[in-house]
């Protein structure tokens, strides 16, 4: 009876979590029965096709040899714990939505109930059917009071994607991955991430001495929107990186080659680069930042710099320097732009 009555409840932080996330209405039907929640957790053992409502209770492992398949309007929440659980492909990873039908990665925040009783005997005698079971979760009763209380999902409720360098190939297209703390890791070259919304998480997409591609997708109030360690050198292209802390992060020795891109109206740096990182920044819009437009490295070509570092919305950055009032610190810089960059940002049949 227990395990039912959390299977239910989990049934309804799904749907809540899909609505939120998807911003649209959904049929959700559950009978009163817990069959549509599916719970995985540990190292699989063959392949596999998740579908509908995936519930994740502790961390999954994809070995190598066995290949993960992800079908389009699957959910996927993950369980917050003390120890954060995570997904490690080892094997092979498709997750390949559709702009209606995004699959969703997240956490579904913490819940625990609470249970007052007034009357322990009609409580004990009382039957628990379907109706029964409703009313306990979303109303108190003369017999018996129960209350859910709540935690909103937030960054860091788990661990996130870590595909491994033994992956021999990955691909996640229209996926929305929020409240994570690294939502992709990408330990090997062999990654295709395109089109996916990646919300709430500490760290976007990190690359540790790997060069995945990373193209046409949206980075959205993360702490950083894509971070690159060690000598990574990934193409960026297409893609949005709006009101995050840092919009990129460039470490180490990373040569990461940044291009076509809208990068605005993050809280603090659009590009900062550490140690003897010098990203190729070329062809992007950087715009409206609260801090430098990039920092401490990188080489500047054909970029249009406006309004950063709060110098006026209209004022636009047309020097040659490696240092201005805009940004600071860079290597070379050629050919700014008075004009927007018409093709940069994700293309208009975006998710």
């Amino acid at each position: 009876m227990k395990k039912t009555l959390i299977n239910i409840i989990c049934i309804i932080f799904l749907t809540g979590f899909y609505l939120g996330s998807q911003g649209c209405a959904l049929n959700f039907d559950t009978g009163g029965s817990a069959s549509g929640i599916i719970e995985k957790s540990g190292e699989l053992t063959q392949n596999e096709v998740w579908d509908g409502r995936i519930y994740v209770t502790g961390t999954v492992i994809v070995p190598e040899g066995v290949t993960l398949t992800i079908r389009a309007g699957t959910i996927v929440g993950f369980e917050p714990a003390d120890d954060p659980i995570e997904l490690v492909v080892q094997g092979e990873l498709y997750a390949e939505g559709a702009p209606d039908r995004m699959i969703v990665f997240g956490s579904l925040g913490k819940q625990s109930a609470a249970k007052t009783e007034t009357d322990p005997k009609s409580t004990m005698s009382q039957t628990l059917t379907r109706d029964t079971i409703k009313q306990q979760i979303t109303m108190p009763t003369e017999s018996s009071t129960q209350a859910m209380t709540a935690e909103p999902p937030k960054a860091g409720d788990w661990l996130g994607i870590t595909i491994e360098a033994q992956s021999p190939n990955s691909r996640l297209t229209y996926c929305r991955i929020q409240h994570a703390t690294t939502a992709i890791f990408c330990g090997t070259d062999s990654v295709q991430i395109e089109r996916c919304l990646f919300s709430e998480n500490k760290i976007g997409v990190l690359c540790d001495n790997t060069n995945p591609t990373i193209s046409a997708n949206e980075f959205n109030r993360n702490g950083s929107g894509a971070q690159f360690r060690g000598t990574a050198a990934p193409e960026v292209e297409y893609n949005e990186f709006n009101a995050n802390r840092y919009g990129l992060v460039c470490e180490d020795d990373s040569r990461p080659r940044i291009q076509h891109n809208n990068i605005r109206s993050n809280y603090e740096y659009a590009i900062i680069c550490y140690s003897t990182a010098s990203p190729e920044i070329i062809s992007n819009n950087i715009t409206l930042n609260s801090g430098w437009a990039v920092y401490d490295g990188g080489r500047l070509r054909d970029n249009y710099i406006s309004g950063n570092k709060q110098v006026g919305l209209n004022i636009t950055e047309m020097s040659i320097s490696t240092q201005s009032d805009q940004f600071y610190g860079v290597d070379e810089v050629f050919d700014p732009r008075n004009t927007p960059v018409l093709e940069a940002g994700v293309p208009n049949d975006k998710f």
